[in-house]
């Protein structure tokens, strides 16, 4: 019983891990306030929830301000990008709405799902630009690829989005620790997919910096 209200036990990990969900949800609403910057912030979400709160490196306000920073300009592109075919598909579907027809219900079952992929895709495209250095370009393309390729996960990553933003638009406390919830959700999804289009030298090396203590004894072996 002493070792559960320890310190060093499961109540105060607990605790801590509940702490540190809410510290980079709210980071995150707060970097995503200009509403341009959401695409940078929730890279930033992602990187900082896979690298910080699943594997135990650094620390969250270090790794969420320094992505930020360092993909800012890419991640804005991918998210306006996202934003004006959003805005294209919905402006089709409120169209199609106005004729009545089975033909346009049919074109506006098309663009849902046309909406669907898309978000899909910048899911892919945001969390990817946290993990690997390219162009918007190849960003891009290889994000369509995987979404495709993976098309049971990428799926599933619909439904974790659509539930995120449902359960703020219901319960508006929710907002503080829905975004790190869902982030930590898509990187166990997305994670597993990434990993198969790394090198097996660069698969060896993210295993051991996930393990504090067999990286340092790797270190020092060299």
């Amino acid at each position: 019983m002493g070792n559960f209200f320890s310190t060093d036990g499961p109540l105060f990990e607990g605790m801590a891990y509940i702490i540190n969900i809410i510290y980079v949800s709210v980071l995150w609403i707060l970097f995503s306030i200009p509403i341009i910057t959401i695409g940078a912030s929730s890279t930033a979400l992602y990187y900082t929830v896979t690298k910080v709160i699943r594997h135990g490196r650094s620390y969250i306000f270090r790794e969420f301000w320094q992505s930020f920073k360092s993909n800012l300009k890419q991640s804005t592109v991918v998210w306006l990008i996202y934003l004006v075919m959003m805005g294209i598909l919905l402006v089709d579907i409120r169209v199609m709405g106005a004729f009545g027809t089975a033909v346009s219900q049919t074109l506006q079952f098309v663009f849902i799902v046309g909406i669907c992929m898309v978000s899909a895709v910048m899911v892919y495209a945001l969390a990817y630009i946290a993990r690997f250095t390219q162009d918007v370009r190849h960003i891009l393309t290889n994000s369509v690829l995987m979404a495709i390729r993976h098309l049971p996960k990428t799926l599933l990553l619909v439904v974790v989005l659509a539930a995120a933003v449902l359960g703020c638009y219901l319960f508006g406390l929710g907002i503080v620790f829905i975004p790190a919830v869902a982030a930590l959700v898509d990187s166990l999804i997305l994670e597993s997919i990434f990993v198969q289009y790394m090198s097996k030298e660069d698969r060896e090396k993210e295993a051991l910096r996930n393990h504090p203590e067999q990286y340092e004894y790797y270190n020092r072996k060299e």
